[in-house]
C-alpha cells in the first residue's frame, strides 16, 4: 500500500493541463488516445484509471487502483504549475486485500491450533497461509504496475500536448 506522491513542474497553467485531461476523459471508449477514464473525487483533482483493464476481479467494484491528478498554479500569472500524482486504492483493492488478511489470520490460527494438539494437518494448513500471502503480493504487484503505467500515460499526455515539464 505504497501511497508515494510523484510531483512534476509543468510550464503551463493548471487549467490547460486539466482541459487536456478532461478532453481525453470525455471521448468515447474506442476514440480514446490514451485508454483513460476517470472521475472527479470530493477531495479535488481527477482520479484516472484504465478504460479497458487487463484483469477484472469479481465482484467488480470498480478499478483496482486509481491515480489522482492534482494540478495547481505555482505563480499568479499562470505560467507554471505543480502536478501531483498520488495512488488511490479502489474498492476492489481494499476488498481483495482485507479478505486475504482475514483468510491468512484464520488459517494461521487454525494451523497453529492443529500443530499444538499434535495433528499433522496443521503443517498442511500452513500452505494455505502461504497461498494467502502470495496472493496479497500478486495483487500489490498488479496495482504497482497499473500505477506505473498510468504515470507513463500522464507523461505521454504532457509530451503529446507539448507541455514542458520537469519531474521533481
Amino acid at each position: 500500500m505504497n501511497n508515494k506522491l510523484t510531483e512534476y513542474i509543468v510550464h503551463e497553467s493548471a487549467d490547460k493541463f486539466y482541459k487536456t485531461v478532461r478532453t481525453e476523459l470525455n471521448r468515447k471508449t474506442f476514440g480514446k488516445k490514451f485508454n483513460l477514464s476517470g472521475d472527479y473525487p470530493d477531495n479535488g483533482g481527477i482520479d484516472i484509471y484504465n478504460t479497458i483493464s487487463f484483469a477484472v476481479f469479481q465482484p467488480n467494484l470498480g478499478p483496482l487502483v486509481k491515480l489522482n491528478l492534482n494540478c495547481v498554479n505555482k505563480n499568479k500569472n499562470g505560467t507554471e504549475s505543480k502536478l501531483n500524482l498520488k495512488r488511490v486504492n479502489g474498492a476492489t483493492y481494499k476488498m481483495q486485500f482485507w479478505f486475504m488478511i482475514f483468510f491468512v489470520s484464520i488459517t494461521l490460527i487454525i494451523a497453529s491450533y492443529q500443530i499444538i494438539i499434535g495433528n499433522d494437518i496443521g503443517f498442511n494448513m500452513l500452505m494455505l497461509t502461504l497461498f494467502g500471502l502470495i496472493y496479497i503480493l500478486i495483487i500489490e504487484l498488479f496495482a504497482e504496475f497499473t500505477i506505473e503505467s498510468l504515470k507513463k500515460k500522464v507523461e505521454k499526455i504532457l509530451k503529446t500536448e507539448n507541455l514542458n515539464y520537469k519531474k521533481l
